[in-house]
């Protein structure tokens, strides 16, 4: 949370994603973490004023995860989640998140301390990260189906700073399997 010393010196903490929105207005990204039940419908509003989500919080029903995935895809804005716990977004660490190198390497992952381990080892042997992204733990079901993995692959695909993609995955189910083989021959 964002603290700001109000006129009279007293400190202020925004209760509102308006008032928040209103002390900063140039604000891109969300990072939500509060119980899930709440969860969708604070995401959903961040998606609708344009904001990229990245989605702490876990409890999400996997019908609300796939509304909001797609919705965030139809604004071309990250939905991080839920249950994401670390992404690394223009070289800023978010969550339980290790300080790298930034460099030429993008990475997806389902799995935050899959990502941790693998942008540790990429940042141990000399090279950086352009970006990690978290896409949650059921993006690769068959119920989600890859809605934000095949995204960010695009994402990283047409991004200047990227030059190599990593792809970190729990198994992905066998439905979405020849969808992501065919993104990644490309």
């Amino acid at each position: 949370e964002k603290t700001t010393r109000t006129e009279n010196g007293l400190n202020y903490r925004p209760r509102t994603l308006d008032t928040a929105l209103s002390f900063l207005p140039d604000a891109t990204l969300a990072a939500i973490s509060i119980p899930g039940e709440y969860a969708a419908r604070e995401a959903s509003k961040c998606t609708a004023r344009g904001l990229n989500v990245f989605l702490f919080s876990d409890n999400v029903s996997i019908g609300d995860e796939i509304s909001l995935k797609k919705k965030a895809i139809e604004r071309n804005l990250l939905f991080m989640g839920p249950d994401c716990g670390t992404a690394y977004i223009n070289g800023v660490a978010l969550g339980f998140a290790n300080i790298i190198k930034r460099g030429r390497i993008g990475c997806i992952a389902a799995s935050g301390t899959g990502l941790q381990a693998v942008v540790c080892q990429i940042d141990r042997l000399g090279e950086g990260v352009s970006h990690g992204i978290g896409v949650g733990g059921r993006d690769l079901s068959r119920e989600v189906g890859g809605l934000m993995t095949t995204y960010c692959l695009d994402l990283l695909e047409n991004d200047k700073d990227t030059e190599v993609i990593v792809l970190l995955s729990k198994p992905p189910h066998p439905s979405v399997v020849e969808e992501l083989e065919a993104i990644c021959a490309k």
